[in-house]
This record gives C-alpha cells, structure tokens and sequence, in this order.
C-alpha cells in the first residue's frame, strides 16, 4: 500500500484521499489511474467469540467462525457485521447488521463520506505521527515531522498492574492507538504503600517543602511516612510532585 501512495505522490505531488476518491489539492479535480481497490470500503475481519454476536448474525455465521467488520466514522455510531465474503466486488452493497439494536442496514445506503474506504487507511498511515519516538527537534512528531528521529526517554515511575486485553473493535476501532493507557484495563482498585527510596526523599526534603511540592494536606504525607497504604493516585501526586520540584531545581 505504501508503494501504491508512493507512485500516486509521484504522478500528483498534492493527492488528498477524502471518502474513496482521489483529489488533485491544486485543481480539485479527481485522480485518474488508481489501483480498482483503493475505494473498496475497509473491512475487518474478526471472529464470532460471544453469544450476543452469534445471535446478531441469525444463522449467517457459525461459532467462532469470522465475519466482516465495515469501517464505519465514529459519528454515526453503527458496529455493523455482515457475513465473511471474498467477493470484494460485493462489499460495497453489503447486507449489515448493527449489533447495538439489531436492525439491518445495507452499506450502500450508509453515506460514501461515513464509510472508511481503503484510501482512507493508506493515508493514515502515511500522514499518523510516529508516536515512539521524538523529532529532531527533540519535540512529539506531528504528521509533518521529517528527518532523523530521536529516542524517547522513559522516566520509570509507580508500577501497577494492568491487564494484557487489548480490543480495538470495543474501543472505537481505531487502527493507531494513541494512548496505551487509555486503551488497557487497569486494576488499581487497591492501595499502595511508598518504597524505601520515596520516604528517604520526603524525609530529606521535609514534610513543609513536601507538602509545598505537591499539594497534599500533612496528615497525608505522615501516612506516607509511616508506610501506610494509600491510594495510588496519592502516591502517584507524591512521585510527580517531587519530580516536577527536582527538575526546576536543575
């Protein structure tokens, strides 16, 4: 796909993909010469692994069999399903189900600009920031960054558990994941206490200078102190605070 954009840069230098069509910037006329599949509606292909799914598909699909995923924009609020099909010249005019109310929609009835075509993934992926890494610059990249990137430093903070399932599909159905933490589960129910190394750092500093620093009420801080458990975001207003105070001191 990349090569594909590559030589499509080549012919037009200013090519914007917008609802499964290719357009000049310049003359805003339409791109000739482009492959057959670049307005093909982007599908998903996933598998059948929940009671509620099988039901939404009434016999068209079997257990943990796979069915397709139209890519719908997030405005219209449509999680539809259609039968698993090779047939690519059939997806346009696919019979969908959504699985939110269970009504039938045909995709060729959805509007061509609310339906994510495979255009439209190629230039995500051409114009979405790299977002491991810095610019040359040492800033985040934005989609226009170019040159040598740089690495990113890590800064390890508190440790808490999260969980591994990651779902896409349940999470907007977004191809780049912008925030980690915003997509995993987090178990931070319970609390936590300080390690040896936070309560010599508060002892150094003192309980009025730690108080200062990060806003916290001094019953709090003696909590901490005594190796008491605490919320983690306590500890965590803790750890930032101290730190955010230890670099304006550099």
């Amino acid at each position: 796909m990349v090569r594909c954009f590559k030589q499509m840069r080549e012919q037009i230098p200013r090519v914007l993909l917008l609802a499964g069509r290719a357009i000049d910037t310049e003359t805003m006329a339409d791109v000739d010469g482009l492959p057959s599949w670049i307005d093909l509606p982007a599908m998903m292909k996933m598998r059948i692994s929940t009671p509620n799914y099988l039901k939404q598909m009434k016999g068209k699909a079997s257990p943990f069999g796979f069915v397709l995923h139209p890519r719908t924009r997030d405005r219209l609020k449509l999680t539809l399903l259609t039968p698993f099909s090779k047939k690519r010249e059939g997806w346009a005019h696919s019979l969908c189900v959504n699985t939110h109310d269970g009504k039938a929609y045909r995709l060729g009835d959805v509007p061509r600009a609310d339906v994510i075509s495979l255009g439209d993934i190629l230039c995500g992926y051409v114009n979405h920031p790299e977002i491991k890494s810095l610019g040359p610059d040492g800033a985040k990249c934005q989609a226009h960054t170019r040159g040598l990137l740089r690495r990113m430093e890590i800064n390890g903070g508190l440790q808490h558990c999260i969980g591994k399932e990651v779902s896409r599909f349940e999470e907007g159905k977004n191809d780049f994941i912008e925030s980690v933490d915003d997509m995993c589960i987090h178990y931070d129910g319970g609390r936590v206490t300080a390690n040896e190394s936070l309560i010599a750092e508060i002892g150094n500093r003192g309980l009025r200078k730690t108080t200062k620093h990060t806003h916290l009420d001094r019953k709090t801080i003696r909590a901490v102190l005594r190796r008491k458990k605490v919320k983690i975001s306590t500890l965590a207003k803790v750890v930032m605070g101290l730190r955010e105070e230890r670099e304006r001191g550099a």
